[in-house]
């Protein structure tokens, strides 16, 4: 197989991140003079939907705004530094605490209007919020952890404990055998939602290893050649989705209905057909999924 060629002037969405972390600048003391500051911004969530303002962007606040208001756990939390700008995000408990010109969104749906730059801020944001919801208490004693560094660390003033934010490493591969793909539905899926097969790494596993485990388990076939083509940030909750593209040794499929509906192998033209709207042999995929920019960039080499 030869190399798989990437497309050029791509940006991945959730990806693009312009943030300087700022990761020696987050003592409690700097903070404190960051969230002061005039050009200071902040983003807000209510249950995982991020705050849009009427022209269709990420509505950012004064924190100031937020003073006396109910959030939740952790507080305000620093994403970093935005041409110098500090921005915070928090989570509100009430969706009406903020009385601004703005919306709550599923970022899902937030994806078809907001920029590369915007989706990546509020992926950030929605995953470190996340996080802090699911890992309130310390996982080694069971006391209650404490934000800290601004939000990228929980400390456990118990037994001192330190825990970070975890990311989960995902494979998701385009399997193809003579000019066609293979494409699978997920359990619970609509008919006709197809999509690139995918799956958490194990502990102990490499990424070509995870590729070949995965494709075997759930339709029973042996690959060779895994490429790398590109990853994906996905905030749902916090994964790092990592594009492969891989060659079948047959295309005898032995599916496990246990793992997903259906597989189907595609030709080239037939996604193609789907891509420019002219066959409906599979739903198109969103275009914030990195499923849909693996099929684009085979289609395309």
């Amino acid at each position: 197989m030869k190399p798989y060629t990437k497309r050029k002037k791509f940006i991945m969405p959730f990806s693009g991140d312009e943030l300087d972390h700022a990761e020696t600048q987050r003592a409690t003391e700097q903070l404190e003079i960051f969230i002061k500051q005039d050009n200071a911004k902040c983003l807000c969530l209510y249950k995982g939907s991020i705050a849009i303002n009427g022209n269709g962007n990420l509505s950012l606040v004064h924190p100031s705004k937020l003073i006396g208001k109910k959030i939740n756990d952790p507080g305000p939390i620093f994403l970093g530094l935005s041409d110098n700008i500090p921005l915070f995000s928090v989570s509100l408990v009430e969706p009406d605490e903020i009385k601004e010109d703005l919306i709550f969104e599923d970022l899902r749906k937030a994806s078809k209007f907001l920029s590369p730059q915007e989706m990546s801020v509020a992926g950030r944001a929605k995953s470190l919020l996340d996080w802090h919801l699911n890992n309130r208490f310390c996982s080694k004693c069971g006391q209650m952890t404490q934000p800290s560094s601004g939000g990228i660390k929980r400390e456990c003033n118990s037994c001192s404990s330190e825990h970070f934010p975890r990311v989960n490493p995902v494979v998701i591969m385009l399997i193809i055998s003579n000019n066609k793909v293979l494409l699978g539905r997920g359990k619970g899926w609509p008919e006709g939602a197809m999509s690139a097969l995918a799956g958490f790494i194990s502990p102990g596993e490499t990424i070509e290893e995870a590729v070949k485990r995965e494709t075997y388990e759930e339709v029973g076939i042996k690959i060779k050649n895994a490429q790398y083509v590109f990853s994906q940030p996905w905030p749902w909750p916090s994964q790092l989705m990592i594009g492969m593209v891989c060659e079948a040794d047959n295309e005898d499929l032995n599916i496990n209905t246990d793992e997903i509906e259906e597989a189907k192998w595609f030709t080239k033209d037939q996604v193609k057909a789907v891509y420019d709207n002219s066959g409906d042999h599979f739903l198109k995929l969103p275009k914030f999924t990195i499923a849909h920019h693996l099929l684009r960039n085979w289609i395309e080499s």
